[in-house]
Formats: C-alpha cells, structure tokens, sequence
C-alpha cells in the first residue's frame, strides 16, 4: 500500500473528497514529494482523480459507499443535480442515465470524465435568487448533495431541450417515464418554476402542463 493511502486511512478523510491542502497537512515536506505521493498513489489505482486538484480513495479501499450526486455538486460549487439525473434519483426512470446532469449558476460549461462517470454541467440563465427554487438537500450515502425536485427538474428539461408541448403522454416519452410519476407533481411549483426562466416557449410549456395535471387540456 502506497505511504499516501496509508496516511489517509488512518483519518477521517478516508471517504472524502482529498485537496492538496488535505495533502499537504497529512505529508507535508516539499511540493515535489507530495506530487509524487499523489502520482503513485494514482498510478497504483489507490486513489481517482476527479478534476485537478480533487482525489478519492478507492472505494475498495475506504469500504465507504461514494454517491455520484454528492461527487457532482462538489465538482463545480453553486450547482445542483438536475434533469434525467434528478428524476432517475426519485425512481421515475427505468434505466439510469448515462452521465450526471447538474446546473451550475454562472461560469462555462463543461464536463468532468473520471473513474465514477460522466458529470455534465449546463448554465440555465435565471436570477441567483432563483437559482435553488424547489432544489431539495438529499440525505446520501456518506453525505449530501443538492438535486432538484422532480418539478425543477422537468422545468429545467424543457427549458434546456427547447421540447415543445405535445401533451402529458409526449412528455412521458421525453421523459422516458410512466405517466402514473406525473400524478407525483405538485402543480403549485411547477406553476411558480415556470416563472424563473426567460424563455416564453418553457413557461408557457410548464403552464399547460400544470394545467393538464390538475384536469385541464
């Protein structure tokens, strides 16, 4: 086992996510030794790399349960799990997706690719005030991340895939999920996330929705 794997086991830092500054206090000595600490901890596949700067133990080594939600909020501060990703996590889909979905409140676009999976983040231009409407702070597995509520979610989907309004049965299909979920909605927030987003095509879209769920047309 490699003298940086050892350190970190040893400290409540075994199922966190590990900075240089975690690094640093744990190893110390000079910049040069504690690269090479982290490279042959990597090399040796005791340790991911996540993005520059952020490492995990092994999960085989930690023997901790890592949640991907809770990885992809701390990826990129100020986002949340949004979209497929969201719905997946409250069971609406029936295949999991093939990457996690997060918004993030400004700033570029991106994607992490790591040994966990694919993390995508996409800008949904609304105020900051705005930002964490109907978002819900989940209980996970040796942590917490922060995954917006299925009405969020929808109105974050419609928003970002432009989808046109072709009746609860055509946004089962987008969704790839059984219309029984949609009964599952609270009408009152998706009226009131309509509201947030600057497109005119997505609030009208949520607003016909929440009008159809509550018997409308």
């Amino acid at each position: 086992m490699e003298t940086l794997t050892e350190l970190v086991l040893n400290t409540e830092y075994a199922g966190m996510i590990i900075t240089p500054s975690i690094i640093t206090r744990l190893a110390g000595g000079s910049h040069a030794r504690r690269w090479g600490l982290v490279n042959r901890a990597l090399q040796s596949d005791e340790f991911i790399h996540l993005k520059r700067g952020m490492y995990l133990l092994s999960p085989a080594l930690s023997r901790m349960e890592i949640s991907s939600l809770s990885i992809a909020n701390r990826l990129a501060p100020e986002s949340y799990v949004t979209m497929e990703s969201a719905l997946a996590y409250f069971g609406w889909l029936q295949e999991e997706p093939m990457l996690v979905q997060s918004c993030i409140v400004r700033g570029r676009e991106r994607t992490f690719r790591n040994a966990l999976g694919s993390f995508e983040y996409t800008r949904i231009p609304v105020a900051d005030s705005d930002f964490y409407k109907c978002v819900l702070r989940e209980t996970l597995p040796n942590g917490y991340a922060l995954v917006a509520s299925p009405e969020r979610a929808i109105g974050d989907l419609v928003y970002d895939r432009r989808l046109k309004w072709e009746g609860i049965l055509g946004l089962c299909a987008a969704l790839r999920t059984d219309v029984s979920n949609l009964s599952e909605i609270n009408t009152d927030d998706l009226r009131e996330i309509s509201l947030i987003y600057r497109s005119a095509k997505a609030r009208n879209f949520l607003s016909r929705c929440a009008s159809a769920l509550d018997g409308g047309s």
